[in-house]
């Protein structure tokens, strides 16, 4: 059964960094030091075998199976031994400590025995062949365990898919708990959940001679971190049973044990595997831990954790521009019309229904449509241009426009600072006939009077100021020019 989150907030403002120098290392560490690795072991294995080691080990297997009652109906008598039975033999061997170790000591062949001097010699060739491998030296051997394999095996990978799949999955988690669980705890999590992971299977397994390499377990630690860290939010799982999958969404502390009891069938009933389901299960439970223990004692950003709310706009702006694209236009403008329900300033909706109104510009919708657009884009004042651009539109094809004065007057201003000094004064002059007392006039003639003052234009600019002065003397705008023209 597969289990795996696909929820969570990423951005690149705040990108996921220690996430990315963690997948980094990792594939440097195999595309630098591992790739080698399988023609290494495949190298030790021929020599095994054809160097004649083969057969001078593995008949002192069968009589320790014998004298130890480990051996059972499975395994050949000595005159059965061709070369698929002696290299059966001898990768059980191999993961044998209590045999290993009384070979190493002299106890299996002993220095008077007269293969010895051979056998000693072939055995340490064989040895030098087999540790050249990265995986088989630098990983995890609960037998022969030292203090550096215990991290250095998080960083050792068995194979490309092996590679590739603990990625994807560190990535992913990556992405959702670096920034909310701070890139210390974060790291943390990952090595101390990689050392749990080891330990616990280093517990349950104490003499494998086997090593273990991968991410898995400290991969592991951050989906138990994950449960805890979300908590009670609701996440969204794809899950898949083999024949089936889906999506659901549940509570993410749920998944913790969904996870727990998976790893623990895999182990009880998947039969024999190269998985090293323990040290996920140690690493589940380490990572869960280590970040109930890390929340209370240095916090996290739980807005980080907050679910990404769905996109509605989305989806209904890519299907009224399907329809606009058919001309299909009030099916378009439904759409258009449910975004803006949604958005009320979206600039692109509103583009496109200004658009569409166009058609038909006698209509009162055309006005209010170009009203609010024009709202909306002068209170951005992020695009001027296009704020005139919608403007001239909608004059050229309106006839009789049916702006608001304080639009009008806001227009100008946008005008006078472009440069458009003669449109600018036309707006502003019909409004000061039309009405004279609009509360945005004083400010709106500042604006002209000091881009005909930019332009060189000393006649309009004193008009302007004039106008301020004389009719509206008591404005805050008459009173600056006031103290300029004292001042100077």
């Amino acid at each position: 059964m597969l289990i795996v989150p696909v929820s969570g907030k990423i951005g690149w403002k705040n990108p996921p960094i220690v996430t990315l120098l963690l997948v980094a290392i990792n594939c440097l560490v195999f595309f630098l030091f591992q790739t080698g690795d399988d023609a290494y072991r495949m190298s030790a294995e021929a020599f095994y075998l054809d160097s004649g080691l083969a057969h001078i080990e593995v008949p002192y297997y069968l009589d320790y199976l014998e004298a130890t009652g480990k051996k059972n109906d499975s395994h050949p008598s000595p005159e059965d031994l061709d070369e698929e039975a002696l290299m059966t033999l001898h990768f059980e061997m191999e993961a044998d400590a209590g045999f290993l170790g009384r070979l190493e000591q002299g106890k299996v062949i002993a220095p008077e025995d007269p293969q010895y001097e051979k056998w000693s010699q072939l055995r340490q060739s064989y040895e030098e062949k087999r540790d050249r491998s990265i995986a088989f030296s630098w990983g995890l051997r609960p037998a022969y365990q030292s203090v550096l394999t215990y991290f250095s095996y998080m960083f050792l990978h068995g194979g490309v898919g092996h590679l590739v799949g603990n990625m994807v999955f560190l990535w992913v988690l990556g992405c959702m708990l670096e920034i909310g669980s701070g890139r210390l705890l974060f790291v943390v999590i990952y090595l101390l959940g990689g050392l749990a992971a080891a330990g616990l299977f280093c517990l349950i397994y104490p003499s494998s001679t086997i090593p273990l390499v991968g991410a898995s377990g400290a991969i592991a630690a951050l989906m138990g971190a994950y449960t805890v860290l979300y908590g009670i939010k609701r996440v969204t799982v794809f899950f898949s049973l083999g024949f089936y999958f889906d999506t659901v969404t549940v509570p993410a502390i749920v998944l913790l044990p969904a996870w727990l009891v998976n790893e623990c069938y895999q182990l009880f009933f998947s039969g024999a595997s190269h998985v090293a389901y323990v040290a996920h299960i140690g690493g589940l439970a380490g990572g869960a831990l280590l970040a109930f223990i890390g929340e209370r004692l240095v916090g996290v950003d739980r807005d980080s954790f907050e679910a990404a709310p769905e996109d509605k706009v989305g989806p209904l702006m890519d299907r009224a521009l399907e329809h606009m694209g058919n001309l299909e236009m009030d099916q378009a403008r439904e759409l258009l019309d449910e975004v803006l329900q949604l958005s009320p300033d979206n600039t692109e909706a509103l583009t496109h229904l200004f658009n569409i109104h166009k058609l038909k510009p006698e209509s009162e919708n055309f006005h209010s449509t170009a009203k609010r657009l024009l709202g909306v884009l002068i209170r951005d004042a992020a695009n001027p241009e296009k704020a005139l651009g919608i403007y001239e539109t909608y004059v050229r094809i309106a006839g009789r426009p049916k702006l608001s004065i304080p639009l009008y007057l806001q227009v100008a201003g946008i005008m006078a600072a472009s440069g458009d000094v003669e449109a600018a004064e036309k707006i502003v002059m019909a409004v000061f006939k039309r009405k004279p007392d609009a509360p945005a006039l004083p400010a709106t003639l500042v604006k002209l009077a000091e881009a005909f003052r930019k332009k060189g234009r000393t006649n309009r600019w004193q008009r302007c100021r004039q106008l301020v002065c004389k009719h509206f003397p008591d404005s805050a705008e008459a009173a600056m020019i006031l103290q300029s023209d004292s001042s100077t």
